[in-house]
């Protein structure tokens, strides 16, 4: 491909399609008409001789050539877009950026509520896109770098832990309680450790992960957790617990949030275990862009950096 005939307003639209994979949202996202957006896909399949995006149901899914650059191509928007934007201001009231967020499903919970009265007040064409994670703890440096993700927020590793590129920002202090529905036999007297280790657990796994930071200090006492359920979102892990005797550690905050909802008691750990720090990353070619640093203070007030475990005291059950 002769590089010299693609021009910007294609990668945009390139990038815009494979986020979308949709026309007319693509479409509406860089201010082109449907017709113009088809024609640009048509223009782009000839110059990668690919399809780039093809029909599944009511979806259009990107080929092997699509994603093999896609990374790439966010990647070099994401540094093209810094360049052009240093020293100029992020006029928040007529923008459409979307920006893509990567966070778990609890994170969510925790900080889209209180972000998007501030969009839609502040912000109203801006487009938030959430992604997730592969795995809960491990940051996704890479595809913060790619410009896959913008920012990265979750239970990650301090600076130290972090490649030297990926800046990082403290968001607030999770501690973990353990969930149980009312009346279970488990918490009719003291949580126990061996109590708590023979108990049915459910566990809160992402894609990759088979064991968790619950089964490491456990076997430090020499014992195993009764493993019986595991799910990828946090946010169904109370309902199912609610549900049945299984029990479950979940963060302070989602035991806050659900105990109010659904018949949930509370209890401390029976063992220490480190409270985890919620910190937001991204890449450093994403550090002086005005619409990215928007982005991060605007994610940064919805959270109260340094803030006390939610509630924990008023939550256990005596």
């Amino acid at each position: 491909m002769n590089s010299n005939s693609v021009n910007l307003n294609l990668l945009l639209a390139l990038e815009a399609l494979l986020d979308e994979r949709n026309v007319s949202r693509a479409a509406k996202r860089v201010g082109l008409s449907q017709p113009a957006m088809s024609h640009a896909l048509r223009r782009l399949r000839e110059l990668f001789e690919d399809p780039l995006l093809t029909r599944d149901g009511r979806v259009m899914a990107p080929t092997p050539r699509a994603l093999e650059i896609v990374d790439s191509l966010r990647g070099g928007l994401s540094q093209l877009r810094s360049v052009l934007d240093v020293g100029s201001a992020f006029d928040t009231a007529t923008s459409n950026r979307s920006f893509r967020v990567a966070m778990t499903d609890y994170v969510e919970l925790m900080v889209m509520g209180p972000m998007l009265p501030r969009i839609h007040n502040h912000a109203p064409g801006v487009q938030i896109l959430i992604r997730r994670v592969d795995q809960i703890f491990t940051p996704p440096e890479e595809d913060l770098r790619s410009g896959r993700f913008d920012v990265a927020i979750g239970f990650y590793p301090e600076a130290s832990g972090l490649q030297p590129r990926t800046h990082s920002q403290d968001l607030f202090t999770e501690e973990n309680v353990c969930i149980a529905r009312k009346g279970h036999a488990l918490f009719r007297k003291e949580l126990s450790l061996r109590g708590f280790a023979a108990a049915k657990h459910l566990a809160i796994f992402y894609h990759v992960e088979s064991r968790g930071l619950i089964d490491s200090a456990l076997a430090n006492h020499g014992l195993r957790r009764n493993l019986t359920v595991t799910t990828p979102t946090f946010l169904t892990a109370p309902h199912l617990v609610a549900a049945s005797d299984l029990i479950a550690v979940v963060p302070a905050g989602l035991a806050e949030a659900y105990r109010k909802l659904l018949p949930l008691e509370v209890r401390a750990l029976p063992f220490q275990l480190p409270p985890f720090r919620m910190r937001m990353l991204w890449n450093e070619h994403a550090a002086l862009d005005p619409s990215q640093r928007w982005l991060r203070s605007e994610l940064g007030q919805c959270t109260s950096p340094q803030k006390p475990v939610h509630g924990l005291s008023s939550m256990l059950e005596k």
